[in-house]
């Protein structure tokens, strides 16, 4: 165990050889019990061994955690993460925080400890508030076993989630007696090159610094409030009693001064509060907190803790937990669509984040289209219809096809691209991965088919509609190859494993000009040469 001080900020780590022994060793022994000591390499088994790892540190996670009713443990990891939040807002104000922590080290604490905080909005707690040292001690300690189960349940989400994206790529063994779980064909190795590789992609990807006010004054205007007395109401009541951060509110107060200061109906000031809180009648089981990460449903969007202290309803807040989730909420919600759902209950909330949603599609099509035009590429884009030699359109924008985002001439390789713009959200793990991935090959592809075939077998339309638009008779694609593509914001893995040419915001200019993409990878290792040809992940 150790308390570590980075910056005047507490932070806990923990000894992981100490619990290597203890939990890994008892999950591998249980598995060569059940399957026997050997290399594992058929999809079927390796997936079922992995699922069995999950749910042995699952229970073992959940074995400690359930029986906490102690109000002084979530106090204590109520700090913990206020630290947490501290070190980033230092690190936002000029302090190098990678040099005393690894930054996705710290990452995975503070997502575990929120995933620690959200537990206790399960339980009935007990104050005691002569709390000793001692105590302290028992609670780091739990604090350290939980990181170290924490750390592997997600880490083995991961895993799992790569086995069913792409299949058969993960192998079970076994060293000396402890259980290891590898990628098959060194994929290991192309996997950290490519990920390495594409840490530009994820800096050079399309923001807007605004999102955080627009939300606000969607807030104001849509629930006709006040968004600073509504939050700062908070603030004001819990400081009237304590200006600790531990100080706690009773939440049905909240709605009642909202509705009185702003004239609205209860029901509507408790819905604004109810997207802000979390609580047992909306908190996630362990498994979902650890398979659905970007769900509105968690303590990331959610500041307001709602625990049951002695069976009275109290809430747990802070001002940076506040300007956290409204920020997360802005930046990592709205864009795609998503609000908390008591928000959505409001139809103009819904009407705003539909409209953020089209105007950052738009954003992300402006930057490919900038391309375009810079490399003098002949396109057309957004299209519904198709103009012909005649005074009639042809519609495209129906079953048999669809809207277009862009058909691109590539005259030097006499290709037509037809290409879908998907402004991803950011994704940095397997879990996040496998939700693109499914989304790509369960919708996205067979729509994008739709329209390649659409276009190869009406390609005398296209020829007209792109002499009418350029003013250019002598156009000629009828014996173009049709292919197909995604414009994406962000990195997500299934660029690497596609049906389809998927290129990044920040790789589309170099892929304009010298036509290349997805090519063969060498990797040396050991002496050896290893070549992945696209796409990657292939035996």
């Amino acid at each position: 165990m150790a308390i570590k001080q980075i910056n005047g900020r507490t932070i806990i780590t923990y000894e992981y050889e100490s619990y290597q022994k203890i939990y890994w060793q008892s999950m591998s022994d249980y598995i060569i019990h059940k399957y026997g000591r050997k290399r594992f390499e058929k999809s079927d088994e390796v997936e079922n061994i992995m699922n069995d790892c999950f749910n042995y540190l699952l229970k073992e996670f959940s074995k400690i955690i359930t029986p906490i009713n102690k109000l002084a443990f979530y106090r204590y990891c109520f700090f913990l993460h206020e630290e947490s939040l501290n070190l980033i807002i230092d690190s936002r104000d000029g302090y190098n925080l990678n040099n005393d922590v690894n930054e996705a080290d710290f990452s995975r604490y503070r997502r575990i400890l929120k995933l620690i905080l959200e537990q206790g909005c399960d339980q009935v707690l007990y104050n005691n508030p002569k709390a000793e040292f001692s105590d302290f001690l028992i609670f780091e300690n739990i604090i350290e076993k939980l990181f170290y189960l924490g750390t592997w349940l997600y880490s083995i989400a991961d895993h799992i989630a790569y086995q069913k994206m792409i299949g058969d790529v993960k192998a079970i063994s076994f060293d000396e007696n402890d259980i290891l779980i590898e990628w098959k064909n060194d994929f290991g190795k192309l996997y950290t090159y490519l990920f390495t590789s594409s840490y530009g992609d994820y800096e050079k990807a399309i923001s807007e610094n605004s999102l955080t006010t627009d939300l606000i004054d969607a807030i104001n205007e849509n629930y006709e409030i006040d968004y600073n007395f509504a939050c700062g109401i908070i603030f004001e009541i819990q400081q009237y009693h304590s200006k600790s951060i531990y100080q706690t509110i009773e939440p049905y107060v909240l709605p009642i001064n909202l509705s009185k200061y702003s004239g609205i109906a209860i029901e509507s000031a408790k819905q604004f509060y109810g997207g802000l809180s979390l609580s047992k009648d909306n908190k996630m089981t362990i498994l979902n907190c650890i398979l659905k990460p970007y769900s509105t449903e968690r303590y990331l969007f959610r500041p307001i803790l709602i625990y049951n202290i002695e069976s009275v309803e109290r809430a747990f807040i802070s001002k940076n937990k506040l300007a956290e989730s409204i920020y997360v909420l802005a930046s990592n919600a709205i864009l795609w669509n998503t609000l908390p759902n008591n928000w959505l209950q409001n139809p103009k909330m819904q009407k705003f984040i539909n409209r953020k949603g089209n105007e950052h599609d738009k954003l992300l099509e402006d930057e490919f289209q900038k391309a375009l035009q810079v490399n003098n590429f002949k396109f057309v884009r957004n299209v519904k219809s198709l103009k012909t030699s005649t005074a009639n359109n042809v519609n495209i924008d129906n079953q048999l096809c669809g809207e277009i985002d862009f058909i691109i001439l590539d005259e030097n390789k006499n290709v037509i691209i037809v290409a879908d713009s998907k402004y991803n959200k950011a994704r940095y793990e397997g879990v996040g991965y496998r939700t693109d991935y499914t989304n790509f090959k369960n919708k996205y592809e067979i729509q994008l088919s739709k329209k390649i075939q659409w276009i190869e077998q009406n390609l005398p339309l296209v020829q007209s509609h792109f002499r009418k638009i350029y003013n250019k008779p002598e156009i000629l694609i009828e014996n173009y190859n049709v292919i197909g593509a995604f414009f994406i914001n962000t990195p997500t893995f299934y660029m690497y494993n596609s049906k389809f040419m998927v290129i990044t915001v920040s790789k589309f200019n170099q892929y304009l000009q010298d036509g290349k993409i997805n090519e063969p990878i060498n990797i040396e290792n050991e002496g050896l040469n290893y070549e992945y040809k696209y796409p990657y992940f292939t035996k």
